[in-house]
């Protein structure tokens, strides 16, 4: 990281490979502004997490302020995504002891993990129960997306972000912590970077991709950091210990480096020096999906980057990233990002 170089102790060579092995750099720039030094400064070695950050990928799934419309609560929701909650404005409460959330405060989801969590009393009503606030219909019948002008008029205010976090291009990262739910005190930093995500996202200003990209990875540093900071949560990342293993590292790397060859599990199983009967459950074991599964997540996520920032044709790209028949290559591209390749190819991109 270059912003925090100068606190960076690097942890052996053998185990620090994948950070020159792995070409995404996802936090490239900080922003600036005040430090808020809610939580402890690293100057003891880094921890675990240090060894896994610059290999995430972060990608955005929404931004934005909702005013609350009508009361509600939900227990034992299961979200589909991360999601980073702001409580702007309003009576809130989370957990299974329904804490108050006081104003000001945050709420961190992790993907895959159940929630309780609630408005207080509103107009007279008493909050009513949901499923989930991640079902559209639902969500526009108690909420509303509001503009940055009106979120500061509304008396019932929330700004949240949604996005998923993955690990070697591999596998969801929050899951394998398996970290509960939890709350996070008022914070500068946080504040700020919520801010900014939601206005960038709001404003659509030239650039925006890159500027909500980069106030993320920075959201995402300062969330590590936080977790880091806390004993009952820093007990989660001694999980991440099996990940270190430097076959799964080149693995990794030989296959983000060859997407245009035959990438056979013969191939792949010398690399890592495993038998080719072996490679495929050996990979399962640590990823929790398939082999097969990955390489081909891991073309179709190379040619969506390829059609944005080359001239080359629908047929020429899925050629560069190993698809042999371009019209499968359609096929599987539309399934996986909801979108027909020529549309991203004529810049008629959809919004996340």
């Amino acid at each position: 990281m270059v912003a925090d170089s100068k606190l960076f102790i690097p942890p052996t060579e053998r185990e620090s490979l994948f950070v020159h092995y792995l070409p995404y750099h996802v936090f490239p720039f900080m922003s600036l502004y005040p430090r808020n030094l809610n939580y402890r400064q690293s100057f003891s070695a880094p921890s675990l997490l240090s060894k896994f950050i610059d290999s995430i990928e972060v990608k955005l799934i929404k931004a934005e302020y909702r005013e609350i419309l009508r009361p509600f609560y939900f227990s034992g929701a299961v979200e589909r995504s991360d999601i980073f909650v702001g409580f702007n404005k309003g009576n809130y409460f989370t957990g299974k002891e329904n804490l108050p959330a006081s104003v000001g405060s945050f709420y961190f989801i992790p993907r895959g993990q159940k929630v309780n969590a609630g408005t207080g009393p509103l107009n007279g009503k008493s909050p009513e129960h949901i499923e989930s606030l991640a079902n559209q219909a639902i969500r526009t019948e108690f909420t509303k997306s509001v503009n940055s002008v009106e979120s500061g008029m509304g008396d019932n205010i929330i700004s949240y972000v949604a996005f998923d976090t993955g690990l070697y291009n591999a596998f969801q990262f929050f899951p394998l912590l398996d970290l509960p739910a939890f709350s996070i005190p008022a914070d500068d930093k946080f504040a700020h970077l919520l801010r900014e995500l939601c206005e960038e996202k709001e404003q659509g200003r030239l650039g925006k991709d890159i500027i909500m990209k980069n106030y993320l990875g920075e959201l995402l540093v300062h969330l590590f950091r936080f977790i880091d900071s806390k004993p009952e949560l820093a007990r989660s990342i001694d999980k991440l210990h099996y990940l270190t293993d430097v076959r799964l590292i080149d693995i990794v790397k030989y296959i983000q480096d060859n997407l245009d060859k035959d990438l056979t599990n013969a191939a792949i199983a010398k690399v890592a020096y495993v038998s080719g009967d072996y490679v495929g459950q050996f990979f399962k074991a640590l990823t929790g999906r398939t082999l097969q599964d990955y390489i081909e997540n891991q073309r179709l996520d190379r040619a969506m980057h390829l059609l944005k920032t080359v001239p080359n044709s629908v047929q020429e790209v899925a050629a560069m990233v190993g698809f042999k028949d371009a019209a499968y290559f359609s096929r599987r591209f539309r399934m996986r990002f909801n979108i027909n390749a020529n549309m991203i190819r004529h810049g008629k991109n959809h919004d996340t």
